[in-house]
């Protein structure tokens, strides 16, 4: 049997970033029960950040099974 090696990267995420990655996954979890004016809401309010301090809200469909 053959193991894999993981490698760890140390990443540098500033504060901003980390909590834009937060935002955007609430926008998700809104919209995946249904709250679709609460996450436009949000995502406006959201999309007034420049590029740079936000993450990004594109997405494939992922497999719930």
């Amino acid at each position: 049997m053959k193991r894999a090696q993981l490698t760890h990267q140390v990443v540098d995420v500033t504060p901003e970033q980390k909590t834009a990655r937060e935002v955007v996954k609430l926008i998700r979890k809104l919209r995946w029960i249904g709250l679709e004016r609460e996450a436009e809401q949000l995502q406006t309010v959201f999309g007034g950040f420049s590029s740079d301090k936000r993450a990004s809200l594109l997405a494939g469909p992922h497999s719930t099974d």
